[in-house]
């Protein structure tokens, strides 16, 4: 028998009937399941903790994605396992297929790696620099999208909005005055290639202090490396009470730079790149959250970018 646990206060997007699990599972060679945890986290996907017969693994139903991104990300996950890089990658289904298609949604099932997200301490952000400096040097792939988070989606948003009722909303108010002075801060020529898109703590694996896996690359792209760099020191360098921790920031900086250094150009604009990357996430959380599911408990949360945006601001 399944045991299907469903924790009421987390916000998930789409939850499998008994049924639809033992089915799902059944096109893989990994057991009969057992129970079913949803997990937090997990902004574009529903997330669960599968345990079969034969081990624990990670259910993924892919909310967000099309047919068409998912089979980029599967195409990115195979380069990257080429290249030995350390994620996890997901288990093949008896057909030699990654995607599993149902009739309401698509699935990913992913080993289940111990580990938990880290404490943004200098030792864990020298491990992350070092991990992402060596993404950067890994040959880009040319199916990958530019950073989905950015303009590209920001500009449409606002067009959108203008005659709704958010249109006089504080933050679109806000994140309209932002693009003001930093749109032309972003058309300098700068290095491009593999990103990963969105390096947030929780996007780590840790075994205490030691790096276990970079995860999640749904948001993987092919753009200007200060997305990345900028990004993982406002998701991973500041603390739960949003300040900036130094040490850590510049552990990251360091580690980084040692295998892939930043060129003049690149810490002349680094300061903006941040600012951006904060902008970015707290735009998405907020058309997520406030628009495209407005029933979570997460409607607030775009606000802690704008605290990180306006910390970093006001030190730089």
């Amino acid at each position: 028998m399944v045991v299907l646990y469903i924790l009421h206060h987390m916000a998930q997007y789409t939850t499998p009937s008994t049924e639809e699990l033992s089915d799902i599972v059944s096109y893989y060679t990994i057991g009969t399941p057992l129970t079913c945890e949803p997990l937090s986290g997990g902004f574009g996907n529903s997330n669960f903790k599968l345990t079969t017969t034969d081990g624990t693994y990670l259910l993924k139903i892919c909310d967000e994605k099309s047919f068409e991104e998912l089979q980029i990300q599967d195409t990115l996950l195979e380069h990257l396992r080429e290249h030995a890089y350390p994620t996890v990658y997901p288990t093949i289904k008896k057909n030699g297929d990654v995607l599993h298609i149902t009739s309401k949604y698509y699935v990913m099932i992913f080993p289940f790696l111990a580990g938990s997200p880290p404490e943004p301490s200098p030792q864990v952000l020298s491990q992350i620099g070092e991990a992402l400096a060596k993404l950067h040097r890994i040959s880009p792939l040319d199916v990958l999208p530019s950073f989905p988070m950015g303009m590209a989606q920001i500009k449409p948003f606002l067009d959108d909005v203008h005659t709704t009722e958010f249109a006089a909303h504080p933050f679109v108010i806000w994140l309209q005055s932002e693009l003001e002075w930093i749109v032309s801060e972003l058309d300098k020529p700068l290095p491009t290639g593999l990103l990963h898109g969105d390096l947030f703590l929780d996007n780590t694996l840790f075994d205490r202090d030691q790096m276990v896996a970079i995860l999640d690359f749904e948001e993987g792209c092919h753009d200007t490396f200060l997305i990345d760099v900028g990004m993982t020191i406002i998701g991973c360098c500041y603390s739960e009470e949003h300040q900036l921790k130094l040490e850590s920031l510049h552990s990251f900086l360091d580690a980084y730079n040692m295998l892939r250094p930043l060129t003049d150009i690149e810490w002349d604009s680094l300061d903006c790149y941040v600012y951006y990357a904060a902008i970015a996430i707290a735009f998405w959380r907020f058309r997520q959250f406030n628009i495209r599911y407005p029933h979570t408990n997460r409607g607030e949360s775009y606000q802690e970018m704008m605290v990180r945006a306006t910390n970093w601001q006001s030190i730089n």
